[in-house]
């Protein structure tokens, strides 16, 4: 009698599972697209940001510009290590 029960358990499931499957395939492909519409919006919008950049490099003085260089440079040299540091507690108490 418990196998019994149990048969019918798992059996429900499975038919229940079945029957739902229908319904998420659709909503898989509607996923899938909406997926694909915010990565192409994410990429314009990075695309537009990039251009806005650029302009705005391209339209400063060339003294300005050399000083923008400079001081890309300095930011690197200066902020390179500082990614690869943990918190100060962390390193603290090490």
């Amino acid at each position: 009698m418990k196998g019994i029960k149990y048969l019918f358990t798992i059996l429900v499931l499975f038919v229940s599972f079945t029957v739902f499957s229908q319904e998420t395939k659709m909503i898989k492909n509607r996923k899938k697209i909406l997926e694909k519409q915010e990565e192409a919006k994410e990429k314009a919008q990075e695309k537009g940001h990039e251009e806005g950049l650029k302009r705005h490099k391209k339209i400063q003085t060339k003294v300005t510009q050399k000083r923008m260089k400079q001081t890309a440079k300095k930011n690197k040299r200066l902020h390179k290590n500082k990614a690869k540091k943990e918190f100060f507690l962390i390193r603290w108490f090490k």
